[in-house]
Order: C-alpha cells, then sequence, then structure tokens
C-alpha cells in the first residue's frame, strides 16, 4: 500500500489524494483518469466511476484541496486570540512551504490555471469563498469589524507568503509580518 491508501479510506478518497499528488508534481497536465487510478493504485476506471468527466474531476479535486486545507489549518482548533491566529497562520505556511509543498504547489497550479479556464475558475471561486468565510469568522471573533475585507488582507499575505516560500525558500520573518497584518486588521 503506498502513501495515497490507508486502510480505512475509501476508493474516491484516494483518488482525490492522488490527483492533488499528481497537480503538485506534474501540473494539471498530468492529471487525467488513469494516472489517477495508477497512482492510488485502485483498479483501472476507478476514478472515472466517481468522476465522469475531467471538469467533475477538477471540481472534486479543487473542492478536496479547499477541505483538506480547511482541516489543516490549526489543527482543527479555532485561534481564540491574536496569538493564536497568528501561531496557527505561520504554521499554515511553514507547512505549506515545508513537508506540505506538494499540497500548495497543487494550489498555486490551480490558481494558475483559473486564470484562463472557467472549468477550474467556478470549483476555485467556490473554494475560495468557503476559506474566506472561515477567515472571516475566525477574525469576526477576535473583534474585527471588517470581517470579510480584513480576511481578503489576511490570505493575500499568506498566498503570497506561501509562493515567495516555494519559490525561493524563504519565510523569514513571516511569524512577524502576519502578526502586523493580523494587528492591522483590529485598528
Amino acid at each position: 500500500m503506498n502513501e495515497i491508501a490507508t486502510a480505512a479510506d475509501t476508493n474516491r478518497a484516494r483518488a482525490l489524494r492522488a490527483a492533488l499528488m499528481i497537480v503538485g508534481t506534474q501540473g494539471i497536465r498530468g492529471l487525467t483518469h488513469s494516472r489517477v487510478d495508477v497512482f492510488a493504485e485502485l483498479p483501472r476506471g476507478s476514478t472515472s466511476n466517481y468522476f465522469r468527466t475531467r471538469a467533475s474531476l477538477l471540481h472534486g479535486v479543487v473542492d478536496h484541496l479547499a477541505t483538506t486545507e480547511l482541516v489543516t489549518f490549526a489543527g482543527g482548533v479555532q485561534p481564540q486570540t491574536v496569538e493564536e491566529l497568528v501561531k496557527a497562520l505561520t504554521g499554515f505556511v511553514r507547512e505549506a512551504t515545508g513537508p506540505g509543498r506538494t499540497l500548495a504547489a497543487a494550489r498555486l497550479v490551480f490558481f494558475t490555471e483559473a486564470f484562463h479556464d472557467p472549468e477550474i475558475r467556478g470549483p476555485l471561486e467556490q473554494a475560495r469563498d468557503r476559506v474566506h468565510t472561515s477567515a472571516a469568522q475566525i477574525l469576526e471573533l477576535l473583534g474585527v469589524s471588517r470581517p470579510f475585507e480584513a480576511a481578503q488582507r489576511v490570505l493575500a499575505y499568506v498566498d503570497g507568503a506561501i509562493l515567495q516560500g516555494l519559490v525561493f525558500g524563504d519565510v523569514a520573518g513571516v511569524e512577524r509580518d502576519l502578526d502586523a497584518v493580523v494587528r492591522s486588521c483590529l485598528a
């Protein structure tokens, strides 16, 4: 059994994780139903049983990516203070530029493809809305008066820090910068 599979997995979950790994390591062009089957060690045709078209596969993978990142963020614990939020965001950036690098690379591949492909842009917009809503709820609990605008500012910094870290390996100062960004939302 490979790193994609665990004993309690469903074939659908294995296919989604494999698809993310493919996108993160080979790009969007590498994503095919048959390649997912092979990578996830599934019987031939399994992925197409769950995702009949390429569009449905892309939608499923983007949705799975957003769900995975929301669950991963802060280990599922909702930050209660500015310090806890900054620590969680810093951990998220460090994870995305370290051990979670392939997942973060997949997200950036989808961002780039969404620029000119509405088949990807639609599901990515839905995923972004989920992430922004979650971030806005946290910021609202911390007393931010305009939480959706603040969430956009914070998440834009996080995306930029992840891109910088993936390309140049530099995340020094990210905690200090995130603290400044989050606190600027409280003013």
